[in-house]
């Protein structure tokens, strides 16, 4: 009997070691995370005692229930794609859309899956060594959750990289990834209106010039400028609507505060698009106006030749006439003299009667 229960004990010793190895397993990730695919890592207390994180310090950091963290990947690093797929932290969902790049619908800008909200949005890339840049945009992909804020660039955008200089420098203390966020939105919001004060002088300049009429601005110029603007108002449009549907079905960790914000948000944002469909009709008009000064130019020298044609088309009929080799035409034996008088009096008839037809 001896022998037996310590044999069976001895089993269940090895079962119990063999689902305490199982469940280690289980619990060490399949795939660490992505040191090298990290662009940047911040946290955030709700004391406001803020800092960056180091690289090997992030995964503590994601177990902190004290600390909201903002993680920046860059999406092309095939490491990221793979912790992607496999961290808890995400649901599966948004790693599906994030694959297909997010092509089904404009009007899917936003999703609101669980606890995590999904936003596409536009950015514009970092022209380094250019303080002013281009409109060039690059897509980012945010993805919030109460705790957590993972945004994802295959390209350096501009105003990630402004975000994480102002928390460098202590320009910004966010308590909280929502609040992040919001200082996000604003960035970009005030990337947006610069770019679009820049096109709004230009527009100033050339309806300046145009209303002076002394020379005509480049219609490839102004062509470049309506499409940059076209372009604007369709990669933001669609946000705009995101955001109004968003509004209508928030995550229930929005706070009060976070909810006024969303709405100063979406109304900033809906004045920019409307600035950009203003700088789209200026541009239209400019265009037509361009195109009417134009063919009002080519029409005055057309007029011009045309009166030029019609008063020498009697002197080149006389000149003809009396150049042809033939004894009998009259006149071809006096002087040369009375020809150019009849072709002056020709030519001064047909100007005559163009005048007083008020033609020319």
């Amino acid at each position: 009997m001896s022998a037996l229960k310590r044999n069976r004990q001895t089993s269940s010793l090895q079962s119990a070691y063999s689902d305490k190895s199982l469940q280690l397993m289980t619990q060490t990730p399949t795939h660490p995370f992505p040191i090298n695919g990290v662009v940047f890592a911040w946290a955030m207390t709700s004391s406001g005692k803020n800092h960056e994180i180091p690289l090997f310090d992030i995964a503590d950091a994601l177990n902190d229930p004290e600390l909201s963290v903002w993680l920046h990947l860059n999406l092309a690093n095939s490491q990221v794609q793979r912790w992607l797929k496999n961290t808890p932290l995400i649901p599966d969902r948004v790693v599906e859309m994030i694959d297909e790049g997010v092509t089904r619908s404009r009007l899917e800008r936003i999703e609101k899956l669980d606890d995590c909200l999904l936003m596409v949005m536009n950015d514009f890339h970092q022209e380094f060594g250019d303080k002013e840049g281009d409109s060039n945009l690059g897509t980012l992909w945010a993805i919030l959750t109460p705790r957590l804020m993972i945004s994802l660039r295959n390209n350096p955008l501009r105003t990630t990289d402004r975000l994480r200089s102002d928390l460098r420098d202590g320009l910004l203390n966010p308590c909280s990834a929502i609040e992040l966020f919001h200082e996000l939105i604003d960035l970009r919001a005030e990337y947006l209106r610069t770019l679009l004060m820049r096109l709004s002088e230009t527009m100033d300049d050339l309806e300046e010039i145009l209303l002076r009429g002394k020379e005509l601005p480049e219609h490839e110029y102004l062509g470049r400028v309506r499409i940059q603007c076209s372009r604007l108002r369709r990669q933001f449009s669609p946000e705009l609507i995101a955001l109004n549907r968003l509004q209508k079905r928030l995550p229930y960790w929005f706070s009060d505060e976070d909810k006024y914000r969303l709405n100063d948000d979406l109304d900033l944002l809906s004045y920019l698009v409307q600035e950009i469909s203003n700088l789209y009709d200026r541009a239209k008009v400019l265009q037509d106006e361009q195109a009417a000064h134009v063919a009002e130019f080519n029409a005055r020298n057309l007029q011009v030749l045309s009166v030029m044609t019609v008063i020498f088309l009697p002197m080149t009929l006389i000149t003809g006439i009396m150049g042809m080799n033939m004894e009998d035409l009259p006149g071809i034996k006096e002087s040369f003299y009375i020809v150019m008088v009849l072709m002056a009096m020709a030519g001064a008839a047909v100007y005559l009667s163009l005048k007083m037809r008020k033609i020319i």
